[in-house]
């Protein structure tokens, strides 16, 4: 019996909240680091590197403490507030809007959104890739996946260890928000946010008995924000989990519940809710464990 684990997008609030997850699950014995494929799709692929490399997961969530109590207000993600984040957000969302009116094939409509990608003044490649410094030189963990799109053709990848890719830049074209972030070079070419493709890219994990995505792309969660674009986002990941259905796989979904969704809101790129949202993913893990632990064995 093998065993998948799927971590979706979710912004620096998504990376927070599938943190302390993961640390609650942890707390009852629950070790999702013992998945045969863990698959990380932008915030899920910073997450999804931890946990496949291995390490302490009370440190990595004391780090949300540690900002909780500090003095200083947040920084935002590029280490610095920055107040035109939420127009370009606003852009990037219109872009998106406008790419799937296009009945064109997907990968066209992901280069349009590359398009805006490459000529946005956005965090410099270097720099964002310098906030994974912590995965520079590390070895590729054999059983970790991450998605990625090439901003220029609209071609979905996938970085592995027979990719040879370094890990800092792969998680970073992972994460990296049109936008917001400069798309980061990998081999000539120019990769972006791979949720451009799909919140989860859940269907990499088809081949596996047992799946577990951990999700911020839920129903539940953005009902506030129904529209077209919504729709189509669901209908993909509906289509996903489809997939592992017929291919056999067990399937086991896990979002933020009522309250952790409450303090998260609907803005993922927020970084000061972080603390508020690794202690949401605590407790929900540790309220959790028993069902989960039963499913992951």
């Amino acid at each position: 019996m093998t065993k998948a684990l799927v971590l979706s997008g979710g912004g620096s609030v998504g990376i927070a909240w599938q943190t302390g997850l993961a640390t609650g699950l942890a707390r009852h014995g629950v070790d999702l680091s013992a998945a045969d494929l863990i698959v990380g799709t932008s915030a899920g692929s910073a997450v999804g590197a931890q946990l496949a490399l291995g390490g302490d997961a009370e440190e990595r969530l004391d780090r949300y403490k540690q900002i909780e109590t500090s003095t200083a207000p947040p920084a935002s993600s590029n280490g610095a507030p920055d107040p035109s984040m939420a127009e370009r957000m606003a852009k990037l969302m219109e872009i998106m809007a406008e790419s799937m009116d296009d009945d064109g094939e997907p990968e066209a409509r992901r280069a349009a959104i590359g398009k805006f990608a490459l000529e946005a003044d956005a965090t410099p490649e270097e720099a964002f890739v310098g906030f994974f410094r912590y995965l520079h030189d590390e070895e590729w963990p054999a059983n970790y996946k991450c998605t990625a799109v090439d901003a220029a053709t609209g071609e979905f990848v996938v970085w592995d260890e027979p990719a040879g890719v370094p890990l800092d830049r792969a998680v970073a074209s992972s994460c990296c928000v049109p936008g917001l972030f400069s798309p980061i070079t990998i081999n000539g070419h120019r990769y972006m946010d791979g949720g451009m493709r799909s919140g989860t890219n859940a269907d990499l994990a088809v081949g596996h008995d047992s799946v577990l995505i951990v999700t911020l792309m839920t129903r539940e969660r953005m009902a506030g924000a129904a529209d077209d674009r919504l729709a189509r986002l669901f209908q993909t990941m509906d289509g996903e989990q489809k997939a592992l259905a017929d291919s056999g796989a067990n399937v086991e979904i896990v979002g933020p519940d009522e309250g952790a969704a409450k303090v998260m809101g609907l803005n993922l790129m927020d970084a000061a809710v972080g603390p508020a949202a690794a202690a949401e993913g605590l407790r929900q893990g540790e309220a959790i464990a028993e069902r989960i632990g039963r499913f992951w064995g």
